[in-house]
This record gives C-alpha cells, structure tokens and sequence, in this order.
C-alpha cells in the first residue's frame, strides 16, 4: 500500500496532466494506520490458533501420563478403535489380596530363679538368691513381716523355707512362686525386724542380697538355720508366726479401784485445743547409707563408692559399710583398691566371712590363687550355714590343681543339696581328674537333671557324660 502512495506522490510531484498515466485515476490513496490494524489483527489471530494447538496437545499428552501412571495402559485414542458392541467385553480380572507371612516371634524367656542359699553366722541371716538375669521386685513391709515379690520370675525346683529359733522369738522364711512371679516372705523377731536388700551382678548371674541382722538375739541360740525341703514338709498357705506376735494385749480396766495407799494427786484442767489440728509435713532425706545401697542397686558404682568411701572413713564405720565398698569395687572392675585395704578390715573382724569370700574373690580376679585358697581356709564357717562360701572354697582348690580336697568339698556339698548342679559339675571335673571316669560320669549326667547351669555348662557336662561313658 505505500507503494501506491508513493507513485501517487511521484505524480503529484512533477505535475503529469491527465492522462499522462493512466493508472492514475485509477490509484486511491489508502488508509496507512488501518492497514498496520488489520495486519496487528491478522498476527493475533494465528497466533491464538497456534496457541490453542499446543494446549489441546498438551492436555493430551497430560492425559495419556495419568493414565499410564494410573496402571492403565490404555491410550487415549484407543476410543477410536473400540470393539463392537455385539462383542461383550470380558470382565476385569481382579488380582486376589496378597496377604503378607505370619512371622512368628519367639516369645522372650522368663527370668528364671535358680537357687537359693541361706546363711547364718549368729548375729546376721543372710539368703542370696541367684538369678540368671537382672529383674526388677517389689517390697512391701507390714506388721512386722517383710514380702518381696519378683514379678515374672519363674521359680527352678521346689520352694525354700527355714526358721531361726532362741529366746521365744523366731524368724520365719519362704521362698515360693506365687501370683505369676516368685514371693519372698520373712516374718518374725516383731518390729525388731529389719531387712537389707540389694542386687548385684555376679559374673552371668545376678545375686539378689537378703540380710537380716539378729543381733537382738543371742548368739547361741541362733547359730544355725534350719532349712525343711519342700518335699517333705509341705509349704503353709500362710507363714507361721510366732505366739509372742499374735498374743493379746491385755485391755486397760477404767473402773479399777485405786489402792489407798497411793494418793491419787489431781492433775491440772487444761483447755482442750481449739481450731483445726497442726500438721506437720517435713520431707525426708534418706542418709548416705541409704543411697549408696541404691547406687549399687541402680549400678552407678562410682558414685558408690564415692559415698562409701566417705562413710568409711568415718570413725564409726561398721563392717557393712566396709563389705558394700568392697562389693563397689569388685563390680568396678577395681580388685587392686579392694586388696589395698580389705585385709586390714578382716583382722579387725576375723570372723565375718563375707568380707573373707570379697577378699578371695579379688585375690582370684588378679591370679593370686594360692593367697585365695589360704584366706578361705582361715576362720572358715559351718558348711551347713554358709555353703555358698565352701563352694567357692571348692573352686579355688581346682585353680589350685587340689583335686582331692576339692572332690572331697564338693561331695559334701552334693550329699546336702543334689538338685545343685554346678556343685555337681565341680565333683564331676574333680573326679575326672582324679581318675574315676565312672563317678565322673554319673556326676556329669547328674549335673544335667540340677538347675543352674548355664548353656555352655550344659553342653560340656553332657559331651563329658558320653565320652566318658563310651570309654568304659
């Protein structure tokens, strides 16, 4: 169009007269501005068109991903290729639920009690009841008996029960699974009872410490513990409690005269309180002792010892401060602290056996085999009160290679309680090496029906039993 305009401007310009061009009547000018719009236009609409295209195309393609990610193969212009209707369609097939494997889990096995050994030295009653794994009990204390309850802890063998007797006063003892766990009931000695609990690892096994202190006794009187088996006294729904305890207290006669010869003298009137009662709440902070046994019992042996050192170093240590530090350091792993100073405090007490079984553990611990077997020979109590201590006695004469002293122990002990295994196991081994292959193996095979072993125990007592009885 502006070429036209241009021409036409050409003409004007030189002024042609009519007819001189003979397109020129024939030209018109054209509107510049209206044809730049329509061409404005004309771009506008195409590209409206393209960029319908490339939406429609987009949203197909949008349609055929979800379907693929749908799981729905199809594409969406399978419309166009649709079966007859005179076909019917099959039905979908419907994939049957995968129901996931039942995996079974092995239930977790209960902790086990496995043994229970009293002793008495005359002024203290002590049971330890050996535990193959750590548990968690409950004590309650009422009307002067004492109950701990092991909940979930199975009991291994028969119950236990004894009774300390002298005086008229008695102490009363049971061990017995009851209500899903095992219960531990000591009634007797009436509120001069008291009892001194704690646990403690003991290599794999743990040992749970009951102490019961008799010193309101006499001594001759209570020197030993008598122990019934189960088998053949049958065990009391209820514990026995002894006639002083359940004696009636006699009631107070309001209406007795008063004898003439004593002045009855007036007591001065005073004014009944008025106002609501005082109530005194103090909070109670247990002493050192006391938690430093908890200490032990929540296995935070430095701070145990750090408590207990303290005490000890106090003018009036007892022997139980001294017996709770060196129980401390041998948990620690610290033998060489407890040889330091423990064989000073047995001389100061010769006769308290456990502070003697502490120290030959420790001496044990650091090799000194022969110095254990000499400090568990000295002072040594009746093997019917503490077999527990011969039995480490016993075990200290084989690190030593004294098989007949410890056949001999070992017999002793098996002839008073053969359900124990690892006694059994002990004679076993001594006889073996005493060259009696047929005790031994009687004893092996023993071993097996006892309790307390563990697995790899069990498994070297019944290789043994075989070997030794196809040599024969």
């Amino acid at each position: 169009m502006s070429l036209v305009n241009d021409l036409l401007r050409d003409l004007d310009a030189r002024r042609a007269a009519p007819g001189e061009w003979p397109l020129r009547d024939a030209l018109q000018p054209v509107n510049e501005e209206a044809a730049a719009r329509r061409d404005k236009i004309e771009v506008l609409r195409r590209g409206s068109i393209w960029f319908g295209a490339v939406m429609l195309l987009a949203i197909m393609v949008g349609l055929m991903i979800g379907r693929v990610v749908n799981g729905d193969p199809v594409s969406p212009f399978a419309a166009q290729h649709q079966v007859p209707a005179a076909v019917p369609e099959p039905a979908p097939i419907t994939p049957a639920p995968v129901t996931p494997p039942v995996v079974a889990v092995a239930a977790a096995p209960l902790p086990q009690l496995l043994d229970v050994l009293p002793q008495n030295d005359g002024q203290r009653l002590l049971l330890q009841l050996l535990l193959d794994s750590s548990v968690a009990y409950q004590r309650t204390e009422e009307n002067g008996a004492v109950s701990l309850f092991l909940p979930g802890v199975q009991l291994r063998g028969e119950p236990h029960q004894g009774r300390v007797q002298g005086a008229g006063r008695s102490l009363s003892w049971r061990v017995e699974a009851r209500g899903g766990g095992v219960q531990v009931l000591l009634v007797g000695l009436g509120d001069q009872l008291q009892v001194h609990d704690r646990l403690e690892a003991a290599g794999d096994r743990w040992l749970l410490w009951l102490e019961v202190p008799l010193q309101n006794a006499p001594a001759a009187n209570v020197g030993a513990v008598e122990e019934f088996p189960a088998a053949s006294t049958a065990v009391a729904a209820e514990p026995e409690l002894p006639d002083w305890s359940t004696r009636p207290v006699p009631a107070t006669n309001s209406e007795a005269p008063v004898p003439a010869a004593v002045p009855v003298r007036p007591q001065p009137i005073t004014a009944a309180p008025t106002g609501p009662p005082q109530v005194q709440i103090t909070s109670h902070q247990p002493d050192a002792l006391s938690q430093a046994r908890q200490a032990l019992l929540e296995q935070n042996y430095p701070s145990a010892i750090a408590q207990l050192e303290a005490l000890h170093r106090r003018p009036s240590s007892n022997s139980e401060v001294a017996r709770l530090l060196a129980q401390a350091y041998l948990a620690n792993g610290q033998p060489a602290q407890l040889l330091s100073w423990l064989p000073a405090q047995l001389q100061a007490n010769p006769r308290d056996s456990e502070l003697r079984m502490l120290l030959a553990r420790a001496q044990l611990q650091t090799g000194a085999m022969p110095a254990a077997v000499a400090t568990l020979q000295q002072n040594s109590p009746p093997l019917a009160t503490e077999p527990g201590y011969h039995a480490l006695l016993a075990a200290s004469y084989q690190q030593t290679q004294q098989w007949p002293q410890s056949a001999a122990l070992y017999q002793q002990l098996v002839n008073g309680r053969p359900s124990q295994a690892t006694w059994q196991l002990g004679l076993a081994i001594a006889l073996e090496q005493l060259e009696r292959p047929g005790d031994a193996a009687k004893h092996y095979s023993l071993a097996l029906e006892g309790q307390g072993l563990d697995a790899s125990s069990r498994s070297f007592a019944a290789e043994r039993a075989t070997a030794l009885k196809e040599s024969l």
